[in-house]
């Protein structure tokens, strides 16, 4: 009976750590977790949330390098050209195309919607919407676009999902 029990007890505790070994194979997909160097750096260079700056690559590209909006925002953080070139004169970063000046890049246009709103889904809507459209909605009292509101909630939870299973 014991050595049965010793049997059941083992299929059980491997069961569990296969169902473990799942989920994180399955979250490390679902939620990569790439380019720790450069968040790193512009997390401390931009004082952003390092689990929000890749709430926002997985948001706006997938982490795709190379991705391309119909709007014609580009890179891992879906910059737009002017925004691109903007960011890059304020903070003397070169605009290069490379995943690191694109975090940086993006993580400044972050820090500056954060700086510029008073609330954080007013500096995430800014940044998918743009600054101007927000600032319309909060003077005449309009509701975002629903995109835009589908892209806050979806940017929360993933910033969530980051900081609590990642523990980053």
């Amino acid at each position: 009976m014991a050595e049965t029990h010793g049997k059941l007890k083992f299929i059980l505790l491997f069961a569990v750590a296969v169902a473990a070994a799942a989920v994180c194979f399955i979250a490390n997909l679902a939620f990569p977790q790439k380019y720790e160097k450069e968040i790193a750096r512009a997390s401390e260079a931009f004082g952003v949330e390092a689990p929000l700056i890749r709430a926002v690559i997985l948001a706006e590209s997938g982490y795709d390098e190379s991705a391309l909006s119909a709007a014609g925002a580009s890179g891992l953080m879906q910059l737009m050209p002017g925004t691109r070139a903007m960011m890059s004169e304020r903070t003397g970063i070169a605009a290069d195309g490379s995943a690191e000046s694109e975090i940086m890049l993006g993580t400044a246009y972050l820090s500056l919607m954060l700086e510029t709103f008073d609330s954080e889904d007013d500096a995430l809507a800014a940044y998918n919407a743009g600054p101007a459209n927000v600032a319309r909605w909060n003077e005449n009292g309009e509701e975002p676009f629903g995109e835009t509101r589908e892209y806050v909630a979806k940017v929360k939870l993933y910033r969530r999902v980051y900081a609590r299973i990642f523990a980053i």
